[in-house]
């Protein structure tokens, strides 16, 4: 275990879903938070002293680098990231627009390419820190309708197993985790409850997973714990899709 005093750690996407059960464990366990999201839900009526707030689009690598610098000047330090950020909108093959397919990568893959970015100076410079990337199920086995999502989510793999391996030696440790359906409002915003039930059913533990149950791998990944854990995809599915 590393004695060394807990730095912050910044989530994006922190605002619903699994970034938000990420800050709100974060928080209860006196870690300080840098919470980014465009929408970032009831975080700000917290008032919680370890937690500061930006609204930003990780898109803009400018305001990412900004509340990186503001997060070090009032924290001292950033040992953590999460990028939760991301979007899934499945459509037929044939019925994707260069719109659609610039949004997801911009957003699922570029964006993480800048949070990373951001925070990778600052992890090189103290010689410490875990990065946490977010991937899905559907990067290795894709459905129909998800060709958009499914190819960044490959991409962060990629991005994830590079990094990995430039970042070693500066004992900055980065890993993905792989969910499979989560009940989150991700899926809810575009698949109907009858759906949800069934790839509940079908899942050999009975369930889909919650936020939590995703949010508990980020931090093991965060945490000392995994102090010699970098490279690996963490597949948090309940047993689903087991190659």
């Amino acid at each position: 275990m590393n004695d060394a005093k807990p730095g912050a750690v910044m989530v994006t996407g922190a605002g619903s879903g699994i970034g938000r059960d990420i800050t709100r464990q974060l928080l209860d366990q006196g870690t300080p938070v840098a919470a980014c999201d465009l929408d970032l839900g009831d975080l700000p009526a917290l008032n919680n002293p370890d937690l500061t707030t930006f609204k930003l689009d990780t898109r803009d690598k400018a305001a990412l680098e900004e509340a990186v610098a503001q997060t070090i000047a009032e924290r001292g330090t950033i040992t953590g990231m999460s990028a939760c950020a991301g979007i899934f909108r499945p459509k037929p093959f044939f019925d994707i627009t260069v719109e659609d397919w610039d949004a997801h990568f911009s957003i699922n893959l570029k964006g993480v390419l800048f949070s990373c970015q951001a925070v990778l100076p600052h992890m090189i410079e103290q010689k410490r820190g875990s990065i946490v990337l977010w991937s899905s199920g559907l990067g290795r086995s894709p459905q129909p309708r998800t060709a958009q999502y499914a190819a960044t989510k490959g991409g962060v793999l990629g991005l994830m197993r590079t990094l990995a391996l430039e970042m070693a030696p500066h004992n900055v440790r980065v890993n993905a985790i792989s969910p499979g359906i989560a009940d989150t409002p991700m899926p809810h915003a575009v698949m109907p409850e009858g759906t949800m039930e069934e790839r509940a059913r079908a899942n050999p533990m009975g369930r889909i997973g919650t936020a939590q149950d995703m949010a508990n791998a980020a931090m093991f990944l965060l945490s000392d714990d995994a102090s010699f854990t970098t490279g690996q995809d963490f597949r948090v599915n309940g047993g689903v899709n087991l190659f």
